[in-house]
Order: structure tokens, then C-alpha cells, then sequence
């Protein structure tokens, strides 16, 4: 039903993604680290969901700050107002975190989805901001009548957010659940002649997809299915120790799966990979 309501903002919200991604492009190696930051790169969890569970936190503990004062006629505005201030600007900042995942969403339902939450958000912001204006000039009984709405509106935002996540995982780890097959000792994949060096050449373990890489007597192999949104990074490009996923750019190390620039946060799985026999053999996946 919610992809009901999202579909009419597809036109805007391929929009906004086209022109978030050239905007990254534009700010050139600087932009690479601020998305690498906002994504989560560096914290191995997308940092959209941490300031969200502030920002909601926060906002729910104004509510019972205020009804406390309420119920108990004590003057709780000092903290009213710092909590209020602080949690707007964690939303200020889930915000642009938010666009940031955003500019990488697969089109069509998933990224029409997400626009929506990402509307209602921005909407519950502005909101907020009202009623921290009508805080600070001591219009104390708009501000929380205006807070209470903002809250109905970031409550229905959230759940349209959760819709995305659990529907059709956003931001979540693309290997998580997808277990494959396990080698408990060195197993053929490919014959050692058909892994051209410094090509990324995709493999089969059972039904579970690899790609190597060789440098000389040396095989890296990683799973095959980007951790980000699924993209093959048999098809991506080698640049140095790295492999760059072809659909949105994350960078792996090919040592160890490490992510090096995101929007991926999770790093690849790895295998142990060796040359015997004329046969490219692996083991693993490695922890």
C-alpha cells in the first residue's frame, strides 16, 4: 500500500538522486571521504540509523519531559529546550546522512519508497524547528502542541523507513543471510588457465559465486555479490590492491574484503585461494 503513495514522487525523486550523485562527482576526492563518512564506511554500520535512534529518542523524551512538568507544575524548559535543540540537529544531520544513502537506491519502488520517508522526515523537521523558534521567544504552550504534531509526523516517517529496511533491505548487508556453501579444505573452483592475471574473473563454490583475482602465484578470492546492493564485482575494476563494485563505486580491498570508500559499510567475504595442480582451489569462507 505504501508503494501506492510513493509512485507519484518516482519523476522528483530519480531527480534528486541524479543530481546528489553529481554533486559528490563535482566535490571530486573530498566528497568521497565526506560520503565515506556519512555513509558509515567507517563504522562498519550505516550511520543513518544511529542519529535516527537519537533523534527519536530525544523527541520521545521531550513528550515526557513535558507532561512531567505538566502533571508536576515544575519548570523543566531549561532542558526542554536542549533537548529539543540537540534532537533537531541530530535530524538535521540524519537528514543529510539519509540523502547520502539515498543518491545510491535502486530505482523504482525502493528508491520511490524511500523518497517518501525521506518527505515525511524533512517535513517533521521543519516542524521541529517551529517549535523550537516558539521555545526560545516563550510560546511555550504552541511550541508543545506543535512538537506533538511533529512527532505524529516523524512516528509515521520512521515507520515508512522500517518498511524500506525490512522490505527490501536497504542499506543492509547483501551476504548476511546468503550463507553458500562452506569449503572445510582447499576445493577446485576453476582451472588455474582460465584466470587471466589482474582480471577479475567470477567463480563458482557450489552455488555460491566468487570472484578471483590473480597477481602472479598469488589468488585473491572474495564473494562475489557486493555487500552494498548486490552488484557482480567480477564485472567491477581493479585500481591497485582494490576492486570497485561497477554499480555504486565501493571499494574493497582485495586482501581482506575491507571496505576502503562505501556507500557499502560491511566487508566482503573472504576465501583462502591458492594455485595446485593446474586448479584454482579455495577454502573458507575466512572469519
Amino acid at each position: 500500500m505504501i508503494e501506492r503513495y510513493s509512485r507519484g514522487l518516482s519523476g522528483f525523486g530519480d531527480g534528486l538522486a541524479n543530481l546528489l550523485n553529481r554533486l559528490y562527482g563535482a566535490l571530486g576526492a573530498p566528497g568521497k571521504l565526506l560520503q565515506d563518512f556519512l555513509n558509515g564506511s567507517w563504522l562498519g554500520h550505516p550511520l543513518h540509523a544511529v542519529l535516527v535512534d537519537v533523534v527519536v529518542g530525544g523527541y520521545t523524551m521531550l513528550i515526557a519531559l513535558d507532561l512531567l512538568g505538566l502533571v508536576l507544575h515544575v519548570d523543566v524548559e531549561p532542558a526542554g529546550i536542549i533537548i529539543l535543540g540537540l534532537s533537531t540537529l541530530a535530524g538535521l544531520s540524519a537528514l543529510l546522512s539519509g540523502l547520502t544513502d539515498y543518491k545510491d537506491t535502486a530505482t523504482g519502488d525502493e528508491r520511490n519508497t524511500t523518497v517518501l520517508h525521506g518527505t515525511i522526515n524533512t517535513i517533521a523537521i521543519v516542524v521541529y524547528l517551529v517549535a523550537f523558534v516558539l521555545r526560545l521567544g516563550g510560546s511555550l504552550d504552541a511550541s508543545r502542541l506543535v512538537a506533538v504534531v511533529a512527532y505524529l509526523v516523524i512516528s509515521l516517517g520512521a515507520y515508512v523507513g522500517g518498511h524500506v529496511v525490512f522490505k527490501y533491505g536497504y542499506m543492509v548487508n547483501h551476504n548476511a543471510f546468503a550463507k553458500g556453501k562452506r569449503a572445510k579444505e582447499f576445493t577446485p573452483v576453476l582451472p588455474a588457465a582460465e584466470l587471466a592475471e589482474g582480471k577479475p574473473t567470477k567463480a563458482m563454490l557450489g552455488a555460491t559465486a566468487l570472484v578471483l583475482v590473480r597477481r602472479g602465484d598469488l589468488v585473491h578470492a572474495l564473494k562475489e555479490t557486493c555487500s552494498h546492493a548486490g552488484g557482480p564485482l567480477s564485472e567491477g575494476e581493479l585500481r591497485g590492491d582494490e576492486i570497485i563494485c561497477p554499480w555504486h563505486a565501493s571499494h574493497f580491498r582485495l586482501a581482506d574484503g575491507h571496505v576502503l570508500h562505501g556507500p557499502a559499510n560491511t566487508r566482503q567475504v573472504r576465501y583462502e585461494a591458492r594455485l595446485n595442480a593446474g586448479q584454482v582451489e579455495v577454502l573458507g569462507p575466512v572469519d
